[in-house]
């Protein structure tokens, strides 16, 4: 896997909006603003501006393919950050130049809708991608923020980097072992929804991450089965989850997705850490998508390391 240039200050950042449009609250204007506060020039994508007829696109997929392709083909962008997540951008998968991405890597930032894009651009590209806050995050934040910091220590990381949780949030363990591998994944909706497509995700050997907002604990079952039916589960090397946000059991709130979890992986034979915060939760940890991770099911850790 390619791990992208050090985004430094000064540099270029090209925002585009490869899912749903931003909210009446956060114009694209005031968030590159917020952008240039800490540091960096700012360009505005066609598709934060654009308009689909459905409302919940941005854009239509050409106008937000042909951002992300001009970001990584122009030498004066440094980095793609994703303005906000969504639905939609899976429409973008067959319109990417993955032949110019790959000859260009640079970071990839953002997380939920934006699995789609992480998935495929590591697959297709063998590119490290960073799953990691939104641009409209920005908005009022102050750089000393625990998000900040974790998505600075993300793009400039070393050799290793260790994976922290905001304080007074603990990585908890479900199943004990210890793993390496690729790691990959997302937004559980959009892992499931790869399945049987051209972008299906590939865990096989991998550290498969999984999170996800506002789905009834049955839905999340229901996903999880589907990704155990089709091989996905047992290819992996280890597992390990995000927070699960306002994931709810209308029939018995007591059984949460924790419960979920620990019912649903008794017994599994590879390590299993939860609560990993990078997830739709604030503060944010930002993760990068295909270094080479290890995680430890015995103390709780999750490293990750620059190369394979």
């Amino acid at each position: 896997m390619i791990f992208p240039p050090k985004l430094k200050k000064g540099d270029t950042i090209l925002l585009i909006s490869p899912s749903s449009p931003l909210t009446a609250d956060q114009p694209v204007e005031e968030v590159a603003a917020s952008v240039e506060a800490l540091g960096f020039r700012v360009k505005i994508g066609d598709s934060c501006r654009g308009s689909a007829p459905s409302g919940y696109a941005a854009a239509p997929p050409e106008v937000k393919a042909a951002d992300l392709n001009r970001g990584f083909a122009d030498p004066d962008i440094a980095a793609i950050w994703c303005t906000r997540g969504g639905e939609t951008a899976w429409q973008m998968l067959p319109l990417l130049d993955y032949p110019c991405i790959a000859a260009h890597p640079k970071p990839l930032i953002g997380f939920s809708d934006v699995t789609s894009l992480h998935l495929a651009i590591a697959q297709r590209c063998g590119l490290v991608t960073f799953h990691g806050p939104m641009a409209s995050w920005t908005l009022g934040r102050e750089q000393e923020d625990f998000t900040w910091h974790s998505l600075c220590s993300a793009l400039e990381m070393g050799a290793c980097l260790d994976i922290q949780n905001p304080p007074g949030e603990e990585i908890q363990v479900l199943r004990p072992g210890r793993a390496c591998g690729r790691l990959t994944g997302g937004n559980l909706s959009l892992v499931s929804a790869s399945m049987g497509t051209p972008w299906q995700i590939d865990a096989r050997g991998c550290i498969l991450y999984l999170e996800d907002v506002s789905e009834e604990v049955y839905a999340l079952e229901r996903m999880l089965y589907q990704l155990r039916y089709g091989g996905v589960l047992d290819s992996a090397a280890g597992l390990v989850f995000g927070a699960f946000t306002d994931c709810r059991n209308a029939r018995r709130a007591d059984y949460g997705p924790e419960a979920l979890l620990r019912d649903f992986f008794a017994g599994w034979p590879r390590p299993v850490l939860y609560n990993v915060r990078s997830a739709h939760c604030s503060p944010m940890v930002t993760l990068p998508m295909g270094t080479a991770c290890t995680i430890d099911g015995g103390a709780g850790t999750m490293t990750v390391r620059c190369g394979c």
